[in-house]
C-alpha cells in the first residue's frame, strides 16, 4: 500500500504505508492506546518498529525516522494523530 503526501505530512504517509500498512487490527489497537492516554491509565507509550518509531503522550505524538535522515519526524497533538489513525482505518476498511 502506498500514500503519498507533501512535506511535512510525507512523514505520516512514510509511516501509514511502511509501519502500519493495510493492518486493520494495528490501527484499533493504536486507538485502543489513545484512548487509554486520554483516560490516563498510561502516561506514556513508545513503540519501535521496522521503519519507524512512535512516542505518545496524553498531549502529543511523535513520528521518527528509524533509518536515515536526521530531522526526519513530525510532531502532532494527540487529537491530530488520532484523526490520521481513524482515517486510515477508514481507508482500509472501505470496498475497492
Amino acid at each position: 500500500m502506498t500514500a503519498l503526501a507533501e512535506p511535512p505530512d510525507d512523514v505520516l504517509a512514510d509511516y501509514l504505508a511502511e509501519e502500519v500498512r493495510n493492518d486493520s487490527r494495528q490501527c484499533r489497537r493504536l486507538l485502543d492506546i489513545i484512548r487509554a492516554l486520554r483516560r490516563g491509565s498510561h502516561s506514556c507509550w513508545l513503540a519501535e518498529g521496522e521503519a519507524w518509531h512512535v512516542n505518545l503522550t496524553k498531549g502529543r505524538a511523535v513520528i521518527e525516522s528509524e533509518f536515515a535522515v536526521p530531522g526526519r519526524a513530525r510532531e502532532l497533538t494527540l487529537g491530530e494523530f488520532e484523526e490520521l489513525v481513524q482515517s486510515w482505518l477508514r481507508f482500509l476498511e472501505t470496498p475497492r
